[in-house]
């Protein structure tokens, strides 16, 4: 996620400061239809006045590509 979201208000509180984060451990988005992939962390951009998620991304998407077939 090289830069982020235009938006500029959380759709649940109004806030107007964002912050962004990763899920900790295991939690990784895994391809499906393909067995040996590592997968790839999943990061989001919060609000930091209410916590809500605004958005979330795969920090490597190419690592999808051919798995809608």
């Amino acid at each position: 996620m090289k830069q982020l979201s235009q938006i500029e208000e959380c759709p649940k509180c109004a806030g107007r400061e964002f912050g962004r984060g990763k899920q900790n451990g295991y939690a990784v988005m895994l391809p499906i239809n393909k067995a040996m992939s590592f997968g790839s962390e999943v990061e989001h951009i919060i609000c930091t006045s209410c916590g809500y998620i605004i958005e979330s991304y795969v920090k490597k998407p190419e690592k999808f590509k051919g798995t809608m077939e």
